[in-house]
């Protein structure tokens, strides 16, 4: 993801060439558009960016005063100008002039917005780093050798000639037992993740740090007991359609990534009829539930459907580059879409993405994980893994999300377990907003719709579990199904070429550089297992490869591009 870099120069001795070369690690393709370098006696900052978004010249300058730089974008502008009496053309320029005008940061707490931002005070010699509420656009930070460096992705700090680079051993451990990083770790040991809802100020005469939050988790209150759950589902679909509406502006080519799950057949639902043309994305395997049941909801909106194919030969090689592009935090095992983001720029500048439906509306977080608080889940398996896949397709494309509007999420956190569990308000919410797209149409997490009863549904699931026994049973006897089902087959593609020798070079490897940090016993027993079908570890393999390509890129520049 393309955005923010900068440093500080306590003792003047960097220069606009080391800037450069830190913002040049952030642009991956040359349509990206560069902001000036600006620099002065105390900081360096510059930006680049896919040109979709038009926050103007930056650094934005105030009275002469403030300079602020912003990658991202506000949906409630309009409620924040008339709230602050301010006029202003650009995001950017609405968020200076409300700092310039309250010189305070509370007014952070009214932005409905996914951005990072940086605010340069010159008069008082202090520097503002700056996150979204829920800290979904990244902004790594660190301190070197005195001076506080600043980049939207972990790859920049390669550039500064003072830095060098260490595994953290925790970022190891965490990686390969959750599948991700945890909290606002890096793997690199001194940077660090900028916390959600945050301010991190530093003194530039004192190089001193301060990290404050604008915004708690805590500030959200349960609902008043007594509530009807008619009442809560009709709120609920207001909320949502009102967050989906900001998001769709008729003069920017916006569509969507469509699957058989919920969320995103609900964003298709809500998007207003007279936004045209609508275009959807959906990808899989041929034959999948994915294609046929976003076949079907595309249907009834009547989009400009595309589809993309997955299979043995062109799932895995776009992926390496995507490790880089993703800071070698994600999984490539979960980068399902990376092999046609290419393809969405043909027709749009946004992607409308279902992110965070299932976790905070399906009740994943309750059932799964009770002995977790909802901001821990946000923070982690939100912000730092699921949100990963977004943050890798925004090297092409912008990202709205419509589940991660403030009042919806703050009125979805309100409710009891019980209503959010196992997606109890959620199903009744899309039954009575967007019965067409529901009471038939199947869930690919059941196999039925959503309107079944439960009796239905267990007895569906009984049926297809005596089904993958029987397959399980004859499978001992060499058969092979193909799991069409599912939109992809990883397992299997990874036993074929060109995959099994790719995986098989990389991690068999007597040089191979993840041996420094992991046991490569453990990984080759994964692969010969593997290989010989006694067990399936696409998984393991995949983050085993995950870590060697980071490594790889990082201290010996191979697989970058």
């Amino acid at each position: 993801m393309p955005g923010l870099i900068g440093f500080t120069d306590k003792h003047h001795k960097y220069d606009g060439k080391m800037l450069l070369n830190m913002r040049c690690l952030l642009k991956h393709f040359d349509s990206y558009v560069d902001d000036d370098l600006y620099f002065d006696e105390s900081i360096y900052a510059s930006r680049t960016h896919l040109g979709i978004i038009d926050q103007g010249k930056q650094p934005y300058i105030s009275d002469n005063r403030f300079l602020s730089w912003m990658e991202g974008e506000f949906y409630n502008q309009e409620e924040l100008r008339v709230k602050y009496n301010v006029t202003s053309k650009t995001d950017n320029e609405l968020f200076s002039k409300i700092y310039n005008l309250t010189k305070s940061f509370d007014f952070l707490r009214d932005i409905d917005g996914y951005y990072v931002a940086t605010l340069y005070d010159k008069n008082e010699n202090k520097l503002y780093l700056i996150t979204d509420r829920f800290g979904f656009k990244p902004l790594y930070w660190g301190m070197i050798n005195g001076n506080l460096v600043w980049s939207s992705e972990l790859k920049g700090f390669l550039g500064h000639i003072d830095f060098k680079p260490s595994i953290d051993s925790q970022a190891v451990k965490e990686f390969f037992d959750m599948g991700y990083l945890l909290e606002n770790r890096t793997w690199f040991k001194g940077i660090e993740f900028l916390p959600p809802a945050s301010v991190l100020m530093i003194d530039l005469k004192e190089s001193k740090t301060e990290i404050r939050n604008y915004w708690s988790w805590t500030e959200i209150k349960p609902l008043k007991k007594g509530v009807d759950e008619r009442e809560i589902a009709e709120e609920l679909g207001r909320l949502f359609i009102q967050s989906v509406h900001k998001r769709v502006n008729n003069n920017e080519r916006i569509g969507l990534t469509l699957s058989s799950g919920l969320d995103s057949r609900a964003i298709l639902a809500a998007v207003p009829e007279d936004y045209n043309p609508l275009h959807c994305f959906t990808f899989g395997q041929e034959g999948c539930d994915d294609i046929r049941v976003a076949r079907k909801a595309g249907q009834i909106r009547g989009v400009r459907h595309h589809f993309f194919i997955m299979n043995s030969n062109n799932w895995l090689m776009p992926r390496v580059e995507g490790v880089w592009k993703s800071d070698g935090a994600f999984n490539l095992l979960h980068m399902h879409e990376i092999g046609f983001a290419d393809k969405y720029g043909l027709s749009v500048d946004f992607i409308l993405d279902g992110f965070w439906g299932d976790s905070s509306l399906g009740g994943t977080n309750v059932t799964k994980n009770p002995d977790k608080s909802e901001e821990y889940m946000a923070r982690n398996s939100g912000r730092r893994f699921i949100n990963q896949a977004l943050v890798l397709i925004e090297a092409w494309r912008s990202i709205r999300k419509p589940f991660a509007s403030n009042d919806l999420i703050n009125f979805i956190f309100s409710m009891s377990d019980s209503l959010r569990g196992h997606s109890y308000i959620y199903k009744k919410m899309l039954l009575k907003t967007f019965p067409d797209y529901y009471k038939k149409i199947p869930w690919q997490k059941t196999g039925c719709p959503i309107s079944y009863s439960n009796f239905h549904v267990l007895l569906i699931k009984l049926k297809n579990r005596i089904l993958n026994e029987f397959k399980r049973e004859y499978q001992r006897f060499g058969f092979n199904f193909n799991e069409l089902k599912n939109y992809h087959n990883y397992p299997e593609w990874i036993r074929q070429e060109p995959a099994k020798s790719f995986f098989e070079k990389l991690l068999l490897d007597n040089n191979a550089l993840y041996s420094e940090y992991i046991d490569k016993n453990k990984a080759h027993a994964y692969f010969k297992n593997h290989m010989e079908r006694k067990a399936n570890y696409h998984n393991e393999l995949c983050l085993a490869l995950t870590f060697e390509l980071w490594l790889q890129q990082v201290f010996e520049g191979r697989f970058r591009e």
